[in-house]
């Protein structure tokens, strides 16, 4: 009897061991041995010109390997700094995980935390974006002692974020404690991003960044919660909630583009493994999740000139419940959104097209976006707002009406990098690198006409590829003035090989862009203005990133760098309706600079020869006086600076002009010009 009671206790011991176990066990996390996973943590910023290239390299990992990759990108350091409301990404963490880092460049990143050698910056975690590949090649292939999963629930009506974490070692961990770590990160956050063109995919129909895998909270905190018992065969699990608020440094949380990882670390640093969790949406009762899609098919102008448009977008249904109200809206550049409710019902995968009110666009590059949303206070949440925003893309406008009957241009006073100056616009189909450049660029030199003024404008055709073109454009220019009429602009350009064949072009347009004229044209050789680079010790202009960047000089024994076009256009002469273009193709490719464009009529009577006469005024370049020889032939001189406004009268065959500013300046006789020179100082 008493060995039976003994077998029964065994036994009623065995089982409470088991119910222990069971009670205990995991519910979703592999208890079979895995391979580490890869956790990536990119530090990145808006200002980063490269850190597109480096979303788009991590993306590239995670496409290769999609269940067995982690990727968080953290907004930190100078080059997150925000560019306004709404384009804070910053968090409260990011700046103490780059800190154990020992970044050194942005953008950088880690893989596990973990150093390998060679490949870090400074010898610490943090590497360049060229080797994350090999680094993740690396963990991937390597055993982990420990796997780890995540469930999270999301509570759409009380914004409660619960995530369940469950950690199973099948091996012991060589540390005793670990640390379990929550993130919490935002698809689809809508920004500013320089070098965005590194990352094509990323940018949005209406020019701004997609910003993907956005760190924005830590569940458990700085450096995560402790995990005590490692040892092989014991489980961990745990569950955290977080009340997700409105926003985040101003930049709204969208409840439907979160996502939550996991991962494991010995002590803050190497990470040991990590894992995406699920995401289960609790929706309240009545409320229906829908998708709606916007698109648009508005017709382009079909002429500049043509700045009248009806701005329509197409909203599409793509759930499988009627929605029968929803708010649609576009936006005009950065103008406030107009907007409209639709109070009629959208049959589940069926379209709809809905039109505003037509309306007249300003001149220059226009760019027009659409939205679709669900109403506060319906029935209705889109939980899919990634598509709810479409574009036709930019397009030109300008003018109907000539502005002027001549004009000047001098590019000064423009920041580096505009497109276009007033009265122009740009056509740049690839989206090279062409406008107006300072001496930013040049380390502090000035790089306009004659090294006498700090701007110009480039074709940087270093940037294209063969073939490719850009075209600066004016509005429209009324010829009906008596005269010959013709454009002169100051050029500076060094082949990049003896062969090279860029090609600039001078288009007339009396349709408004329907149809251009090429009235001249140079190309090759012609277009050089002083020598070819690769022609050891031809010449020495100042070369900025390589030997091929070429940049005019400004030092007095280089001004030959710059020479002065004219091109004859008389052959439009009384027509009220002329649009100017200059068009650069790219034949090899090196930067091209004009500078002091301008458009006038020429008198055909005695002031025609006055033009072409050999009038000797001199020194030129100058910087306290200028001397006029044949003076007491010519009456009225008068000195015109380079956007036409007079500035002195020369009353002497000698001309104090110290009072005068560096630039480019016109002799003029009866209002004809006779000379140009320059104000050097």
């Amino acid at each position: 009897m008493v060995e039976y009671n003994n077998a029964m206790k065994k036994i009623f011991t065995l089982s409470l061991i088991f119910a222990t176990i069971a009670s205990n066990s995991q519910t979703f996390v592999s208890t079979t041995p895995e391979n580490k996973n890869v956790v990536l943590e990119e530090f990145t910023g808006i200002s980063c010109t490269f850190c597109p290239d480096g979303h788009r390299i991590a993306n590239d990992i995670y496409n290769n390997n999609p269940t067995d990759v982690v990727l968080i990108n953290i907004h930190t350091g100078s080059y997150a700094t925000p560019q306004g409301p709404g384009t804070d990404f910053n968090t409260i963490f990011g700046s103490a995980i780059a800190g154990q880092s020992n970044l050194s460049g942005y953008p950088a990143g880690t893989v596990n935390r973990r150093v390998f050698a060679a490949l870090g910056q400074n010898g610490g975690t943090a590497m360049s974006r060229g080797n994350w590949q090999s680094a993740s090649s690396q963990i991937l292939n390597e055993p982990s002692y420990v796997n780890v999963a995540a469930q999270a629930n999301l509570d759409i009506s009380t914004r409660q974020l619960s995530v369940t974490v469950e950690a199973y070692y099948t091996g012991s961990s060589p540390v005793n404690t670990n640390k379990i770590n929550v993130a919490l990160m935002q698809n689809n956050i809508e920004g500013p991003q320089t070098g965005a063109s590194n990352n094509p995919t990323a940018i949005l129909p209406n020019g701004n960044y997609n910003h993907q895998h956005m760190l924005r909270h830590m569940l458990t905190g700085q450096w995560g919660d402790d995990i005590t018992n490692t040892s092989s065969g014991s489980f961990f699990t745990d569950t955290y909630t977080y009340t997700i608020p409105n926003d985040l440094n101003g930049v709204a949380f969208d409840l439907f583009n979160l996502e939550v990882a996991v991962f494991l670390t010995e002590t803050q640093q190497n990470v040991i493994t990590g894992n995406m969790s699920s995401m289960n949406l609790i929706v309240p009762p009545g409320i229906n999740l829908v998708d709606l899609g916007a698109s648009s098919s508005m017709n382009v102008p079909s002429s500049y000139c043509d700045n009248n448009l009806t701005p329509e977008i197409t909203v599409t249904n793509n759930t499988t419940v009627p929605v029968d109200t929803f708010e649609v809206s576009y936006t005009l550049n950065n103008s406030a959104p107009v907007t409209q409710n639709v109070y009629s019902s959208l049959q589940p995968g069926n379209s709809t097209t809905i039109s505003f009110n037509s309306i007249t666009v300003p001149s220059g590059t226009n760019n027009i976006s659409y939205a679709v949303s669900t109403v506060a206070n319906t029935t209705y949440i889109d939980n899919v707002p990634s598509n709810n925003v479409a574009s036709i893309g930019s397009f030109n406008t300008l003018s109907p009406t000539a502005f002027a009957n001549n004009h000047s241009e001098g590019f000064e006073g423009f920041a580096l990098a505009t497109p276009a100056p007033n009265n122009a616009i740009l056509e740049n189909p690839q989206d090279n690198w062409v406008g107006i450049i300072d001496d930013t660029y040049t380390q502090g030199q000035p790089v306009g006409g004659y090294g006498s003024s700090v701007n110009s404008y480039r074709f940087r055709l270093n940037s294209f590829s063969a073939g490719q073109s850009a075209k600066l454009i004016w509005e429209k220019i009324d010829f009906s003035d008596v005269g010959n009429y013709q454009i002169k602009f100051d050029l500076a350009h060094a082949l990049k090989n003896s062969w090279d064949g860029d090609v600039i072009q001078i288009l007339v347009s009396t349709d408004c862009g329907v149809s251009w004229n090429t009235v001249n044209q140079i190309s090759g050789s012609s277009t050089a203005t002083y020598g070819t680079l690769s022609s050891s010790g031809n010449f020495n202009p100042l070369t900025v990133g390589g030997n091929t960047n070429y940049y005019p000089s400004n030092n007095t024994s280089s001004l030959q760098h710059w020479r002065t076009d004219s091109f004859d256009l008389s052959a439009y002469n009384g027509n009220p309706d002329v649009m100017l273009a200059i068009n650069v193709i790219c034949g090899g490719g090196n930067n091209l600079y004009i500078d002091n464009v301008i458009i006038e009529a020429i008198s055909n009577s005695t002031s025609t020869n006055l033009i072409n006469r050999s009038i000797n005024l001199y020194p030129n370049p100058t910087n306290n006086f200028i001397v006029i020889d044949d003076f007491d032939n010519t009456k009225g001189y008068e000195i015109f600076d380079s956007m036409g406004k007079k500035v002195a009268i020369i009353e002497s065959r000698k001309t104090d002009i110290t009072l005068l500013e560096s630039g480019t300046y016109f002799v003029k006789s009866n209002g004809n010009p006779i000379k140009r020179f320059s104000v050097f100082r």
